[in-house]
């Protein structure tokens, strides 16, 4: 626990916020529903049990079984329990390609409705809106990582099975509807710094990242994975022959997701990640480490186990696009997780496993690698980036010096990555609301940057 340091990081905040937030209570103990927590009104002396907890509380709520038919988008099935198969709430969100449509559909209108499949699928015709798809109107896109510059991507990670991991993007009704509202899916009506865009509360982003299951991935690897099977996907060695992109039905295995909530008190946002505990070799010590696959008789998704500790980052690859297509036998990227993940943040991670509904389900395998929130909530513009913590930047000799998460030379000391998202940028001073405020709010986008992608 944080103890005395933690008071000193309450103290701290007390001063930086522009408007104090309320003291209410907080729901620290772990449960599961299919019903997020609302959110995270005040700081505590220690508050990584309070956001952390929101953090699990989302995750789980996300990951219930969904209602599938299309007047039910986004909502849970109540007489399901999380240990039951089918799609995922999340996964019936609007995915990015349902909202920011290619130029030639863009003439044609807005949107389909929130409770429409409606609409053109990025692997083309004869592919079905309803069925989980891993595609791009933008060739490729969906193999590479995002950067710190806007509509500029990062080299693709690649599993040692040899496959490339892809990525998706999906909003909730209430993101999904302040755009159509104001009509920001169109280029000439893009929020910008004087005119900045504010989504509605609740609003909810969510990104995924996932890998290929092949013939070597057997039962034992699969049992520890949420797995969809028959997702359409881009084929490497079909796109390779036909010489553009081109999609097949595959079974893939969820490694990454990244969970960004709106509240009304952090419109700044809360922001989570989580991995598969089976991702890279734990790093951390005593209670604090991380489960380790080789415990479970199965391999690194990421990693071949060979230490490399002190090796310094592993250089990116080139973004994959028409003029660099993916490659049909990569070679595997070695990743190493370089800082551990917070003691408390594992906490909370045994607390959730230890619970009678996630024990013995595939949830068991998945861990809250960050959490990060806003601690200057007011006023929210494009200026504002919410100080976020962890990653707070202090003056030396404030009394929240030690919660300092940059050491003076850039170097970090806490955790602020997801290893299947952020693979390249362990050691810049990068978290999710650093990213997502440089590449969104600063340009008046709300921390949402799938705004970028208006045409």
């Amino acid at each position: 626990m944080k103890g005395v340091a933690g008071a000193a990081l309450a103290v701290g905040l007390t001063f930086a916020a522009v408007a104090p937030i309320p003291a209410l209570s907080e729901d620290v103990t772990p449960r599961v529903s299919p019903d997020r927590i609302d959110d995270v009104p005040s700081t505590r002396a220690d508050p990584f049990p309070a956001f952390d907890n929101f953090a699990w509380r989302a995750f789980v709520a996300l990951n219930w079984p969904a209602l599938t038919g299309a007047a039910d988008r986004g909502e849970p099935d109540r007489a399901k329990s999380l240990a039951d198969p089918g799609p995922r709430v999340w996964e019936t969100f609007k995915a990015r390609w349902e909202v920011f449509l290619p130029g030639a559909d863009r003439r044609a209108g807005e949107p389909s409705a929130w409770t429409s499949f409606a609409g053109p699928n990025p692997c083309g015709l004869g592919f079905d809106n309803r069925v989980k798809t891993l595609a791009s109107f933008i060739s490729y896109a969906d193999f590479n990582q995002a950067s710190f510059a806007p509509g500029r991507f990062v080299g693709p990670l690649v599993a040692q099975n040899r496959t490339y991991v892809r990525y998706e993007v999906r909003i909730n009704k209430a993101e999904f509807d302040s755009i159509v509202d104001h009509r920001w899916y169109e280029r000439a009506r893009a929020p910008t710094p004087q005119a900045p865009a504010h989504l509605d509360v609740d609003s909810i982003a969510v990104k995924a990242a996932w890998r290929i299951v092949t013939d070597a991935d057997g039962p034992s690897v699969r049992s520890r994975y949420y797995v969809v099977s028959g997702a359409q996907v881009v084929d490497v060695a079909k796109s390779l022959a036909a010489g553009r992109p081109v999609c097949a039905l595959r079974d893939i295995a969820l490694v990454g997701l990244h969970i960004a909530v709106k509240t009304k008190y952090r419109p700044q946002g809360l922001w989570s990640s989580f991995e598969q505990v089976d991702d890279v070799p734990p790093i951390g010590a005593g209670e604090a480490r991380e489960p380790d696959a080789k415990d479970a008789g199965v391999g690194y998704a990421f990693s071949d186990g060979i230490d490399r500790t002190g090796e310094t980052d592993i250089v990116a690859p080139q973004p994959l696009g028409p003029d660099n297509p993916p490659r049909l036998d990569p070679p595997p990227t070695q990743v190493a997780r370089k800082h551990p993940i917070d003691a408390e943040t594992m906490a909370m991670n045994r607390a959730y496993w230890a619970l009678p509904e996630i024990r013995g389900t595939v949830w068991a395998h998945y861990m809250l690698v960050a959490a990060q929130w806003p601690t200057v909530t007011q006023p929210p513009a494009p200026d504002n980036d919410g100080r976020y913590f962890p990653g707070l930047r202090v003056e030396p000799g404030t009394p929240a010096e030690p919660y300092q998460v940059a050491a003076q030379d850039g170097e970090p000391d806490k955790n602020l990555v997801n290893v299947t998202m952020e693979t390249y940028a362990q050691d810049r001073p990068s978290s999710c609301m650093a990213c997502h405020h440089t590449v969104a709010n600063s340009l008046g986008r709300d921390f949402s940057a799938i705004l970028n992608d208006a045409r």
